[in-house]
């Protein structure tokens, strides 16, 4: 019978393609997940991996071995879930996993709600972006991500996982005010010549202004690179740099500085949890405290489609 402590190392395998990784995650040496694979394999009675170097990957056989492995786990969690819900009210412990705006957007807010409302309840918080908390959460070291995608990025894979969508944030353009006459007559081309400020090379942000140029003909010169929308949005405000920024980022001072009706799409921001975990109550309760934080905080012509 294929042991399910061992078939678990399998999947950290398939999840951070290093035995040392794994080894990390488990807090063992390298050695000892190694010997466990092995072992795995003479269990199964097939060949699981493929050994090249120090490097070992998976064979076609390891891949559908995880497959499975990711369906018996899913079928925990839901016997979890069902004993769960046999409780009677909300409470134990919940661990959140947020992008950087998603904190002050989501997190803290349900903290804050729940704290007041279910004081049994204790949810914590930490923070990573889409990948490394999706990770996190297929290993059962999180109970809800929550996570955002842009409109032109590739789907993250979701197996063994489900998403819930929070809403469809909109991207708007914060320009200096003496800018906006001539963005309305001539495009985005008006700011052909000004610095912006946008995110680090390769991040979301950062795609959406080089998109954006390019469709508008030019190459931004970029004088800002920064972590967090947030401190885009301030530093477009000193009206030395124009930004691209979503649009919950932007403080209600800093209003005048949107360029009103030019389209940059949108990001989409989704609660995610395992297959499985959806009928446990302390899943079942923050996911609803997050779509009343929606509600309750943004007026629905800034939502898109929630």
């Amino acid at each position: 019978m294929l042991d399910l402590r061992r078939m678990m190392l399998l999947c950290d395998l398939a999840d951070l393609g290093s035995v040392s990784a794994v080894a990390a995650r488990r807090n063992i040496t390298s050695s000892a997940v190694s010997q466990q694979l092995r072992v795995l394999e003479d269990e199964a009675d097939a060949v699981l991996f493929r050994r090249d170097g120090r490097t070992l990957g998976l064979t076609r056989a390891g891949d559908v071995l995880v497959e499975h492995v990711r369906v018996v786990l899913a079928a925990v969690d839901e016997a979890t879930s069902a004993v769960a819900a046999t409780r009677a009210g909300v409470s134990g412990q919940l661990t959140i996993a947020s992008f950087n705006m998603g904190i002050s957007m989501f997190a803290a807010p349900v903290v804050s709600r729940l704290g007041k409302q279910l004081p049994d309840l204790h949810i914590e918080v930490q923070q990573g972006d889409g990948p490394s908390a999706l990770r996190m959460l297929r290993r059962g070291e999180l109970d809800i991500a929550i996570t955002c995608r842009y409109e032109f990025a590739a789907p993250m894979s979701l197996s063994a996982l489900t998403e819930d969508k929070l809403l469809d944030e909109p991207l708007v353009l914060l320009a200096p005010l003496s800018r906006h006459a001539r963005i309305r007559n001539g495009g985005l081309a008006a700011l052909a010549d000004v610095p912006w400020v946008t995110g680090p090379a390769g991040s979301g942000l950062g795609m959406v202004l080089q998109r954006a140029a390019d469709a508008a003909g030019f190459i931004p010169k970029v004088k800002h690179r920064v972590i967090g929308a947030q401190n885009i949005c301030m530093l477009a405000a000193t009206e030395v740099a124009s930004a691209i920024a979503p649009r919950m980022a932007i403080p209600t001072e800093l209003e005048g500085f949107i360029v009103e009706d030019i389209d940059f799409g949108s990001r989409a921001i989704h609660a995610v949890v395992r297959e499985g975990r959806q009928r446990d109550p302390n899943i079942r309760r923050v996911l609803h405290e997050l779509h009343a934080i929606v509600s309750d905080s943004w007026p629905q012509p800034l939502r898109i489609a929630v």
